[in-house]
């Protein structure tokens, strides 16, 4: 067919002339290689452009280029999209005579350069696998045996001797195609409709720091913390030197013991000139009784009483100042009121406090909240108990409720600070105080966004990756992120709705991989489609 193709994705003249420059070469008899320009495409040296490596008109047209559907761009297909010509037939899969040549990561490995790797010079899982993957048993592995191995496909001399009778052997999983499928979770990309935010910078502060400072006077005798160090609460911060307040402690316990006998004296006494007003009272109609002696006694009980409640008064005073001091022996330690990290420290051994000399800093790292400048005019947007999301770091978005709008504005911003409660739970990067954020607003609106789970994504040189499962093979495609949205992000590119997508087990998948979906809605074969 020589119908030209239009690419689906439009093109302009002048990009239309480059793509044509670069991918048109004299076609080949047997082998359709790649064009000069379109080599500096393949990466891995293969031959081929892969998903992953094409860029441009070649990337937004991947599946139109694609005849054959070998999922790779060789160079009759390009030359057919970008300059016409006769359509390529799809190739078939033909046994070579010649060993197929290595390509990529294993032309590293062969440092003879004889076109096969050695057992010697094998590593890493081809060294692991040696054997498995020698088919031929020649000692070598050559670019058959390691295609075959790592990405599947047919068997390099046809399909694997059967097994006989007596044999008993089982084929090694290198025979049956290959490794294991490697087991993930997979998930879907979905089309949904998100609210339409708008990025404010934050900061993180903690709701809990300052200086804590000595309640006594005295010398430092010990420092128990340092700089970085994490305190619980109740743990000694630092050691004042306690032997003067010991010795005021005693001297005021002296004083309480004192009072206490001088108490018990006096009551007796009241007690005693009681007993003789009453033996005065009972004879007051006999021509015993006598008035003078009468009046003395009730002026000594009088007395006596005021002195029992004199004694009383020091006593409750010397129990105080024992207390007191009881006090002041316990606050020669200085203990941490909240838990948290010493962020500086304000003294050392040797140096004397007075009352509020700052010991140390503390910064309470377990008790943060979010606080923003907002402008005015969005204000009345919010609410308190309002949820948003808070962007912490690249690809890191975390919810906050909307605690508390402080009533002061800045003359000269126009703004006010709002505070956030943020769920900083399943956070792993480590939080500092004052550390820049992104509040995401509220705007008001919605819209139609595809979105993709934050667990599908990972950083590869500075790429945003997923592996995205296509016929039940891992294939890398770089894909562009926005805003999050709960525990997804927004695709800008690189994918669309109904894609699955690697969430668990992408840390350590190859292109090319078997995948196995052992996920709640995994399919019955355990794989997905793409």
């Amino acid at each position: 067919m020589n119908a030209r193709i239009l690419p689906t994705a439009p093109l302009s003249g002048a990009a239309i002339l480059v793509a044509g420059a670069l991918f048109a070469a004299p076609a080949l008899a047997q082998t359709p290689e790649l064009s000069g320009p379109a080599q500096a495409l393949d990466t891995n040296t293969n031959g081929v452009i892969e998903r992953a490596e094409a860029l441009g008109p070649s990337a937004a047209n991947f599946d139109t280029i694609d005849i054959d559907k070998s999922d790779s761009l060789d160079g009759d297909e390009l030359r057919h999209f970008f300059a016409g010509g006769p359509r390529p037939e799809p190739k078939a899969a033909a046994a070579s005579a010649s060993a197929e040549p290595l390509a990529g990561p294993a032309v590293a490995m062969d440092a003879n350069s004889n076109g096969v790797i050695e057992k010697a010079e094998a590593q890493g899982p081809a060294a692991s696998n040696f054997d498995t993957i020698d088919l031929d048993k020649s000692g070598t592995l050559d670019g058959s045996e390691l295609r075959f191995f790592f990405r599947g496909g047919e068997r390099p001399g046809g399909p694997a001797p059967a097994a006989t009778a007596n044999s008993g052997a089982k084929p090694s999983s290198g025979e049956q195609g290959g490794p294991p499928p490697a087991r993930v979770v997979l998930d879907k990309v979905v089309e949904e409709r998100i609210g339409q935010t708008t990025p404010v910078v934050g900061r993180i502060v903690a709701r809990q720091s300052g200086p804590i400072a000595a309640r006594i006077s005295g010398a430092v005798v010990n420092m128990q913390v340092d700089v970085g160090d994490r305190v619980a609460t109740g743990g000694v911060l630092a050691q004042i030197d306690r032997e003067r307040m010991q010795l005021e402690r005693d001297r005021y316990a002296a004083i309480v013991s004192q009072q206490r006998a001088n108490l018990t004296a006096e009551r007796a006494d009241l007690e005693q000139t009681q007993n003789e007003l009453n033996r005065l009272e009972g004879i007051r109609k006999s021509a015993a009784f006598s008035q003078a002696r009468f009046e003395d006694a009730v002026q000594a009980v009088a007395s006596q009483t005021g002195s029992v409640a004199e004694t009383r008064a020091q006593l409750a005073q010397a129990q105080a100042q024992l207390k007191r001091a009881d006090r002041d022996l316990t606050d020669t330690q200085i203990l941490a009121p909240y838990p948290g990290v010493i962020s500086e420290t304000h003294t050392e051994i040797g140096a004397y406090l007075s009352i509020g000399n700052p010991v140390v800093t503390i910064i309470n790292d377990l008790n943060l909240e979010i606080e923003a400048d907002v402008p005015t005019a969005r204000i009345a947007n919010l609410s308190d108990g309002d949820v948003v999301n808070i962007r912490v770091s690249e690809g890191q978005t975390v919810p906050a409720i909307l605690r508390a709008v402080v009533p002061v504005e800045n003359p000269r911003t126009r703004t006010r600070p709002v505070r956030f409660t943020p769920d900083f739970a399943g956070m792993d990067a480590p939080l500092a105080d004052n550390q820049s954020v992104t509040v995401l607003l509220p705007v008001g609106g919605s819209r139609d966004a595809v979105t993709v789970s934050k667990d599908a994504v990972t950083q590869r040189n500075g790429q945003s990756m997923v592996f995205v499962s296509n016929n039940g093979r891992a294939q890398p495609r770089p894909v562009t992120t926005g805003e999050a949205t709960g525990s997804r992000l927004v695709v800008v590119s690189g994918l669309k709705a109904g894609d699955l997508v690697v969430v668990r087990g992408n840390e350590r998948l190859r292109p090319g991989q078997r995948l196995q979906d052992v996920g709640a809605g995994a399919t019955a074969n355990g794989s997905g489609g793409g």
